[in-house]
């Protein structure tokens, strides 16, 4: 996806602007979809279905994983293959089997029990359910502006993100080594803060892998996306947006936990 935007002659860049611009409109409006389609079934989840699907998280949380780590199996067989994604109507399918809009039935042999599987927005439930309705409000808005203020600012950045790519992973590791470290000491020792130092080195790598992504599907760049992969793009940032999304929900736990040791 991320291919050198080197030209040895000028007739060879067939890419126009308008293009360019079309592609990135495609790419917004079906990230939009994405977390739309997430939004709608996250509150159905807290309000209406609560009670039915907090009875389907106990029964099949182990199902629900699975379904996520299939989501995620896909997308990364999506990035990998650059002729699937130009298919048209199977890249279509596949990236509404990722997301959730389409449920995958598997057959009698493999399914007895028939449970369809919908990864990535329908698996997030086992995460949301034991949240609240304002609680997610409230982190769904922090991480959309905050996904807002990052897209901008990549956006009109002269420095180029995608020419440094090394520094940027050599910066990632250090950064999620450090989030592990906390993670650890939260666990064992059961210190408080170590989440939230583990959530922000999360978030640090997460908003730095999105301003990278921005830059390539802006395009100009080192780096850029190729203007079929509007799909992938759009995966790619929903993604981030959950990656950053999941990290809110831990607001309500960890209350009710603190509310216990008072």
């Amino acid at each position: 996806m991320f291919e050198a935007d080197i030209t040895i002659w000028p007739f060879f860049h067939t890419e126009s602007v308008d293009e360019r611009r079309r592609y990135i409109i495609r790419v917004i409006l079906e990230f939009c979809l994405f977390v739309a389609i997430g939004f709608v079934h996250w509150i159905l989840m807290l309000t209406l279905l609560q009670e039915w699907f907090r009875d389907l998280v106990k029964e099949h949380s182990s199902a629900l994983l699975l379904a996520f780590v299939f989501g995620i199996f896909l997308l990364f067989l999506f990035a990998i293959s650059k002729p699937l994604r130009k298919l048209s109507c199977v890249n279509w399918l596949i990236t509404s089997i990722i997301v959730g809009i389409l449920a995958l039935e598997l057959p009698n042999h493999v399914n007895p029990y028939h449970i369809k599987v919908e990864c990535v927005v329908v698996s997030l439930g086992v995460l949301i359910v034991s949240s609240g309705v304002l609680y997610m409000l409230a982190g769904f808005l922090i991480v959309a502006l905050a996904f807002v203020l990052c897209t901008l600012i990549a956006a009109l950045m002269a420095y180029d993100l995608t020419g440094t790519g090394l520094y940027l992973y050599a910066l990632s590791t250090g950064t999620y080594i450090l989030s592990i470290y906390a993670l650890v000491l939260y666990a064992v020792l059961d210190v408080i803060w170590g989440f939230y130092i583990f959530a922000c080195c999360i978030g640090c790598v997460v908003m730095m892998f999105l301003m990278y992504h921005v830059q390539c599907i802006m395009g100009g760049r080192r780096a850029s996306t190729k203007l079929f992969d509007d799909k992938l793009a759009a995966l790619l940032l929903f993604h981030e947006f959950i990656g950053l999304f999941v990290l809110t929900l831990y607001w309500r736990p960890i209350m009710r936990r603190l509310q216990l040791k008072q």
